[in-house]
């Protein structure tokens, strides 16, 4: 027995999953202002552990109730970006993790964005879906930011050198699955444009 086919995204904007992302890019000036305005690192912690809950579950809302919309295909993937780039601004200001662990994973987001998109979109080729290697990366990126903001949270009763060891442990899993996925994402879309110009390459010769 087979599965039925999902429908195509639809044109829908007001959508739960839709509200939810909006909800946590809301989120992010907060996240800010908490963190480095407030200098509530407990706060801020609370409120990006909502956008991350969010984040989990608006796709499979949107999966299970046939809510998965063309607004939310565009959007789910910046305010991704939106978090950790919020994300990395804190632990860079509070000085909360090492440097480079913040700009390994910045950098590779900033070529896939910057570069590699922008470069699809110009030949109307569509950016490359979200692998599974990707979600697991993106998962344990977040993990780890996570417990790197965590460790900035001082009292008696939080285990802060617990934390950091546990933020590494994620750090060591997460770098290598998230620059897989990007080559993996880098190969898709070399697939993509080699399959456009061989076409090319048919028809001229057709």
């Amino acid at each position: 027995m087979t599965d039925k086919a999902s429908p195509p995204p639809s044109d829908a904007i007001l959508t739960v999953p839709n509200l939810l992302t909006f909800f946590r890019i809301g989120l992010v000036p907060v996240f800010l202002y908490a963190a480095i305005g407030m200098d509530n690192m407990g706060f801020a912690v609370i409120i990006a552990a909502l956008g991350f809950i969010t984040d989990l579950v608006d796709g499979k809302i949107a999966r299970r109730f046939g809510q998965v919309s063309k607004l939310g295909i565009a959007l789910d993937p910046l305010s991704d970006r939106l978090g950790l780039a919020s994300g990395a601004v804190v632990l860079i200001v509070k000085h909360l993790s090492p440097l480079w662990v913040v700009l390994v994973v910045v950098v590779r987001d900033a070529v896939l964005v910057l570069v590699g998109a922008p470069v699809l979109k110009a030949r109307g080729l569509p950016i490359p879906p979200v692998s599974r290697v990707g979600k697991y990366g993106s998962f344990a990126v977040t993990m780890m930011f996570v417990l790197f903001l965590s460790s900035g949270i001082h009292n008696a009763a939080h285990p802060t050198h617990a934390i950091r060891l546990a933020a590494w442990v994620f750090a060591v899993i997460s770098i290598p699955l998230y620059y897989a996925s990007g080559a993996g994402y880098v190969r898709a879309a070399f697939s993509s444009m080699k399959s456009q110009n061989d076409a090319g390459t048919r028809n001229a010769g057709g």
